[in-house]
């Protein structure tokens, strides 16, 4: 009787654990299948070029109707106005994180309405991209990126950046990281209350000096990578 409740429970005790491992978890999910259905690609991109253009160079786009009191032929232009400067980034493809670019350069246009690009002013980071309603071409998503660093190893990483209590919440809980020792990656905070600080500049992931909040853990970038899908982009299909 014995032996036959010990078979009876490793077989149940197999199941469980069979079942548990087809799970997706935040550990594969970047090795999901269901990532070819999200609109989003992400990748560690360097620098090739980046070039602004005028968004309103364009005419309008031209239909043609009745009015409705004369009955006559009208011309109708529908005028457009981008209040955004816009520019015409090409990027190497160094590794891809997320989805699949099938070459080894991509060419995006990205958009930003305070001037320069935040992207722009490092040579190599983590770029997020998807393509245009009618798969014409790829656009950024508007100011997302992360800085991409190496290790004495050759390992590249980065430090989590926070949009909100989701997102702290979520890391304090998720994120575990390594420690980092940086100088030269600030951010001024004199102009924020103690309360926003906390959201935006965590005590597990920041440490607060003279008015400046410095990254102090780092995390690698698989680890990002499933931060940003669980947070940033966690409403993308």
């Amino acid at each position: 009787m014995k032996l036959k409740l010990l078979i009876g429970f490793s077989i149940f005790l197999f199941i469980v654990i069979s079942c548990h491992s087809l799970l997706p978890s935040e550990k594969n999910i970047l090795r999901s299948e269901d990532g070819r259905s999200i609109n989003l690609y992400a990748f560690v991109g360097k620098k090739i070029s980046v070039t602004e253009f005028n968004p309103n160079a364009e005419k309008g786009t031209v239909e043609y109707g009745i009015d409705d009191e004369t009955g006559d032929s009208i011309k109708i232009i529908h005028e457009k106005y981008i209040m955004d400067r816009a520019f015409l980034c090409k990027y190497q493809v160094i590794k891809n994180m997320f989805n699949h670019l099938e070459n080894d350069t991509v060419e995006f246009t990205a958009y930003d309405h305070y001037g320069t690009l935040g992207f722009a002013e490092s040579d190599t980071v983590i770029l997020y991209i998807s393509t245009s309603k009618d798969s014409s071409h790829y656009f950024h998503q508007k100011y997302q990126y992360d800085r991409v660093f190496k290790n004495k190893k050759g390992t590249y990483f980065t430090y989590p950046k926070f949009n909100g209590n989701e997102d702290s919440r979520y890391a304090n809980h998720n994120l575990t990281g390594f420690k980092i020792n940086f100088t030269s990656d600030k951010y001024e905070i004199s102009h924020l209350n103690k309360e926003v600080v906390k959201i935006y500049y965590p005590s597990k992931f920041y440490k607060i000096e003279n008015n400046f909040a410095i990254p102090k853990r780092g995390i690698y970038l698989e680890e990002q990578i499933n931060y940003r899908l669980q947070t940033t982009f966690k409403d993308f299909k």
